[in-house]
């Protein structure tokens, strides 16, 4: 397999929403105490996924909340992040909170792409 041969799928142009990951942050007061707050940690570019036919059955059940996936470019820094904070972590889009429903999944264990899946109120 040529490392250099066009990928439609790992283009980067499809990552084209801009998204902030937020979680527990560790900041400092004015007299120099460690604070625990929750604020945003980084951002990245990402492809954002509709929900697939079997999985809006189960979307449907719960007329409030939304399911959106995420799928974001592979990160030790991004790997790191979620096996610290497992779900404790929300993502901002277009204005909206999605929170975290399960660990990212690795597509395909290649170290290329992982798949975050959300949910957010309507």
């Amino acid at each position: 397999m040529n490392p250099n041969k066009y990928n439609a799928n790992s283009h980067s142009g499809r990552f084209n929403k801009r998204i902030g990951i937020w979680g527990p942050t560790v900041t400092q007061d004015e007299i120099g105490n460690e604070i625990e707050t929750f604020g945003e940690i980084m951002k990245l570019w990402s492809m954002v996924k509709t929900v697939k036919g079997s999985e809006y059955i189960a979307a449907a059940q719960t007329q409030s909340e939304k399911t959106v996936r995420f799928v974001v470019q592979y990160s030790k820094r991004l790997e790191r992040l979620f096996d610290e904070h497992k779900t404790n972590i929300v993502i901002e889009y277009k204005e909206n909170m999605y929170r975290v429903v399960a660990p990212p999944i690795n597509d395909d264990e290649l170290n290329k792409t992982f798949t975050i899946i959300t949910e957010g109120r309507l």
